[in-house]
């Protein structure tokens, strides 16, 4: 079997950036969620909109996309031997339907059937900074992208990882130096396996 890592982190923590620098380094299978299957594009295209769905109904859909993701990319590329390393993943879904008042245990119960990655790294950026990010970046914001809401997400993200031990790292530093930090938690996880 593989080694499955999940990196996760508010919008504009630098999360795509970090996964393309570490690319560079390992020879990882990167993903990514929303996903593009059928259903992750249905979240793209409507979910993500503002205003346009139901914290429940969002957290069911990525769920959904979730479960097809594992099972369609994720477990064969595990089956394979690889090191897979998804941008975003339960955390993802626990933090930001958390912050908008979907019930965790909820979100937990329906994601219960997609299995724990064996690291979780969380890039931890104060939000102020992250929206400037995502404002210098341009285009249409998301539902997600405001101020008050990636404080109620960093919060639950913070809390989350020092309950179940996740890695957090500094997403203020180089993306190169987070991804070589990643790699050398991958590489120390992967010689005790």
């Amino acid at each position: 079997m593989g080694l499955f890592v999940a990196v996760e982190g508010i919008d504009g923590s630098g999360k795509s950036t970090v996964i393309e620098e570490l690319r560079r380094l390992l020879p990882i299978y990167a993903t990514k969620e929303p996903s593009d299957g059928p259903i992750g594009r249905l979240i793209k295209s409507w979910a993500l909109r503002r205003g346009t769905s139901d914290p429940y109904t969002d957290a069911l859909l990525f769920a959904a996309d979730r479960l097809e993701h594992y099972q369609r990319e994720i477990a064969p590329a595990l089956g394979e031997g690889r090191v897979v390393v998804t941008e975003r993943y339960v955390e993802s879904s626990v933090a930001y339907q958390g912050a908008a008042g979907v019930d965790i245990k909820f979100i937990e119960l329906i994601n219960s059937r997609v299995p724990t990655p064996d690291v979780t790294v969380l890039l931890d950026i104060e939000p102020e900074k992250a929206v400037a990010r995502i404002e210098a970046r341009g285009g249409d914001a998301e539902k997600y992208e405001r101020l008050e809401f990636l404080r109620a997400v960093r919060s639950i993200y913070l809390r989350r990882a020092a309950e179940r031990g996740y890695v957090v790292l500094d997403a203020e530093e180089p993306p190169a130096t987070i991804a070589r930090r990643i790699a050398e938690l991958i590489g120390a996880r992967s010689s005790r396996a």
